[in-house]
């Protein structure tokens, strides 16, 4: 009699869901009035949750669309097969310096409505931290300074959320990338 390994069944289910509900939430990037379907909602929390890899997949493809080196088949490759990391550490780590990435935050606008629908989607408080973080970043990215609020949201929830707690800690600091148009 063979066995079967939920855990990794449950990890190939969420991996398969997720791959549908990307490329839903990518080609809502591209739309003026995006809307995930609750199903794809769910999975998403559920994934960023479970994945940092897809978390920062979907915060790389709202942030960074606009940047020459995006690429959406490596962004892909990262989130599906761990593969382009140094090219992902990269373009972050370029993208805070350069002034000109923040000039059309029309995607990143649309990232975060998107995001805050599937805040507002999920009924299981945990997995609302990994998208309220992304959303701050994103308000960083765009020299927001509501950023700090849902930061801190994410901090309340998941007092671990690395991603809340740097942006808690740039936004403290008066650190904003060279994207952020501080008015």
């Amino acid at each position: 009699m063979q066995t079967i390994d939920k855990k990794s069944t449950t990890a190939e289910t969420l991996a398969d869901r997720f791959r549908d509900a990307f490329e839903e939430w990518l080609s809502g990037l591209d739309m003026e009035r995006p809307a995930l379907s609750e199903q794809s909602k769910k999975t998403l929390a559920e994934s960023m949750s479970a994945s940092m890899a897809w978390r920062d997949s979907i915060l790389v493809s709202a942030a960074l669309s606009n940047s020459p080196e995006y690429d959406e088949a490596k962004l892909k490759g990262f989130a599906f097969h761990k593969e382009h990391e140094e090219w992902l550490g990269r373009m972050m780590s370029g993208s805070l310096k350069d002034e000109t990435l923040g000039e059309d935050r029309t995607v990143c606008r649309r990232a975060v409505g998107m995001l805050f629908d599937i805040v507002e989607a999920v009924e299981d408080i945990e997995l609302q931290a990994q998208p309220l973080a992304v959303i701050s970043y994103l308000l960083w990215w765009m020299g927001d300074a509501r950023a700090m609020l849902t930061a801190m949201r994410a901090v309340a929830i998941d007092e671990e959320c690395s991603l809340a707690a740097i942006v808690i800690g740039a936004v403290h600091g008066d650190r904003w990338p060279a994207s952020a148009r501080r008015d």
